[in-house]
């Protein structure tokens, strides 16, 4: 006997599950790693997809933070509430915003019904099982605590759930709270976002914010409905929205049964749907009232491609748990081509269930090979010439070292007669994974930007300025228009007005503009990163020596987005930049400035946040030491976190050193002959061996 609870139309949505008293047949899985959670025997696909192989790899990361946008979320459910998000720049019930994000105490997520700080549903006489348990149900199947004695097992067991409440007691919502919802999830550090729904009304704005959901590097995740529908012909929403240029904004899931047969209700379609999951017969957790005998800790068991969303949202959650280095693209990648393909089992629904059914422990491993494949090297370069020094090696080349400093690799960038420097950016210039290595001379040299892979073979060059000025080039490289590649960008050395220029990899000019006065002849530093994490870069300026500490931020199209003091501003020795994510998700999504100065002034390294607030101060060297600090970062452990990668300026010994976030120091080696006081400059290139 069987209660169908919910396939009602809500506004425009449907919540995808069905609820059936009956028990799955489980008797065909094989044990493997048994959690103590009394109900994990309940929970059949666990073992089917290799959910239990899956959590004997080691968990690397930053917690990632899935966002599951639905009915509300039982926040004190003793089997979720060590995993539920929790704002930490927010005091609880001080009535003020005090991260000003626009929503005051919002300390576990939001309620857009009622527009209060709650996400809970609410037990009142309107309400049904649909609006009571569905959010709480999706978040046990993507990260109930396992091994606490209790309940169930969720797959991404140590990710953080943020409780976003858009459908109200019934399960009914409106699309503009929907809306608001994936907003908050982009501007509050989301990775994930989980949507058991779905609609046949296509709706623009709801498809421009998963559009920007997409554009800010966020994963979302869609139920595609439990009508049978073939949705090439009858699409749902929002599983079928994609982007104009056929970029794959929305994963939509289908659901398949015990056998891997699609579900009888699971809708189907090559055009939408992505990837298959179990989504029947599900025990899971539900909404827990102690005053209330109809509602109990965990229920079951319920069906529908609302399930099958939960899982693989669970999936991106424990890849990104076990590689933090993936980005978007490659997470999802993983989680494609590690799937069973199930089209025999499915007759007349060929490629309509997706690339196949997900299987959990082949992406953990394909994720784990990765994450051991992946290494990285210093690149270093001297920052100057010394012209009394001697040597047989040949010093004034591009450098590959390990951490001890011990060269692998080098090759000359400019001409071997230069000595005058040389600075470096990394980054992926042709959108194929993989970094380029992009040079500018420095002082002394022509304004030629160079473009190198990894062996040293010449890819691109350009001169950003006339070709007569001999103040030398910085470079920085980020994506600034979110289209995936990223720009070069390049600032006047010493000498020059402060001319910031934008370029593609081939030497085309994109935009230009002056960072401060025009007739401001020190020359201008930059860096590009996406400091306010909606998938656009910003350009961080620094003046040049002869300028006060001046950090500006600027957007694409050279608008000023904010400006601070770096240091005193009698100061006049020039202003290294840097963007780096420093905190990760504490500031949601949000990267930080690093500043270190030029030469005259304590070789103070600054961590300021976006605002322009100062968070850390670190002593690169040694109190005496006022020959100024050349600057990079990159994440050298492989934890998703920046490093602070520093080389000592003209006039001192090769001495490179890293600290983290917490100032402490992580690496320190001499890239070149200790004997050499030219000063070195050095950045870090990620490489899969």
């Amino acid at each position: 006997m069987s209660r169908f609870i919910a396939s009602k139309k809500i506004a425009i949505f449907f919540l995808a599950f069905f609820l059936f008293v009956f028990i799955a047949d489980v008797s065909n899985a094989q044990e493997f790693s048994s959690p103590d959670d009394p109900y994990y025997k309940n929970q059949w696909y666990l073992k089917k997809v290799g959910v239990n192989y899956s959590w004997d790899y080691p968990l690397r990361g930053q917690v990632p933070v899935i966002a599951i946008i639905d009915s509300g979320i039982d926040i004190e459910h003793p089997d979720l509430i060590k995993n539920i998000w929790k704002n930490s720049a927010e005091i609880s019930n001080n009535g003020i915003d005090d991260d000003n994000n626009g929503f005051i105490d919002d300390i576990y997520g939001w309620n857009f019904v009622e527009n209060t700080s709650d996400p809970r549903p609410r037990l009142i006489s309107s309400a049904n099982d649909d609006g009571l348990n569905h959010g709480t149900m999706i978040a046990g199947i993507v990260a109930a605590t396992v091994n606490n004695d209790i309940g169930i097992s969720g797959i991404a067991n140590r990710s953080k759930i943020m409780a976003l409440r858009s459908l109200d007691d019934r399960g009914e919502g409106k699309i503009s709270d929907v809306i608001r919802a994936i907003d908050y999830a982009i501007n509050n550090g989301a990775d994930i976002i989980n949507l058991s729904f779905s609609g046949s009304t296509y709706n623009q704005a709801f498809k421009d914010t998963i559009g920007r959901a997409h554009k800010a590097g966020l994963m979302v995740v869609s139920a595609v409905g439990n009508s049978n529908f073939n949705l090439n012909k009858n699409p749902s929403y929002p599983a079928c929205f994609d982007s104009e240029d056929g970029k794959n904004e929305v994963i939509g899931v289908s659901a398949v049964d015990t056998l891997d047969q699609k579900a009888s209700f699971s809708s189907y379609g090559l055009k939408c749907v992505d990837i298959s999951a179990p989504g029947v017969s599900f025990f899971s957790s539900s909404f827990y009232d102690l005053a209330t005998k109809d509602y109990a800790e965990y229920t079951g068991y319920w069906s529908g491609t609302s399930m099958a969303a939960a899982v693989v949202s669970g999936t991106l959650g424990l890849i990104k748990q076990v590689n933090p280095k993936l980005g978007k693209e490659e997470v999802e990648e993983v989680l494609f081509k590690s799937s069973d393909n199930i089209d025999l089992l499915n007759p007349g629904y060929s490629e309509s269930l997706g690339v196949g059914r997900v299987n959990v422990f082949n992406s953990i491993r394909w994720a784990d090979e990765k994450w051991e494949n992946l290494s990285g090297k210093f690149v270093v370069y001297p920052q100057s010439e010394v012209k009394s020094y001697q040597s047989e090696d040949n010093i004034y080349s591009l450098k590959f070292t390990n951490r001890k400093g011990v060269v692998s690799s080098s090759f000359n960038v400019y001409d071997d007669n230069f000595h005058g420097g040389v600075n470096v950016a990394i980054g992926d210039l042709d959108g194929d994974g993989i970094s380029e290595i992009v040079t500018g001379a420095g002082q002394g040299g022509g304004p030629q930007v160079r473009i190198f892979d990894i062996s040293g073979n010449l890819k691109s060059q350009f001169f950003a300025y006339d070709q007569n000025f001999r103040g030398g080039v910085n470079v920085s490289v980020g994506d600034l228009d979110g289209d995936g590649m990223s720009e070069i960008v390049t600032g006047a050395g010493q000498g020059g007005g402060p001319h910031v220029r934008i370029f593609d990899m081939g030497g085309n000019l994109k935009g230009q503009f002056f960072a401060y006065d025009q007739n401001f002849r020190g020359g201008v530093n930059v860096a590009v990163g996406d400091l306010y994490g909606d998938g656009f870069g910003e350009i961080i300026t620094g003046a040049g020596p002869g300028g006060g500490p001046h950090v500006r931020v600027f957007d694409y199209q050279a608008n000023l987005k904010g400006q601070f003091f770096a240091y005193e501003e009698s100061f006049r020795g020039g202003v290294k930049v840097a963007v780096a994510d420093i905190y990760g998700n504490e500031t949601k999504n949000k990267r930080e400035i690093i500043v270190a100065p030029g030469p005259g002034r304590l070789a103070e390294v600054k961590i300021f946040d976006t605002l322009g607030k100062e968070r850390k101060k670190i002593l690169a060297y040694s109190e005496k030491f006022k020959n100024g600090v050349n600057l990079s970062v990159g994440d050298l452990n492989k934890n998703g976190l920046d490093e602070i990668i520093l080389g000592a300026g003209s006039g001192g010994a090769p001495h490179v050193r890293a600290f983290n976030g917490k100032g402490e120091l992580v690496e320190s080696f001499y890239a070149l002959d200790e004997k050499f006081s030219g000063g070195v400059s050095a950045t870090y290139i990620e490489t899969y061996n």
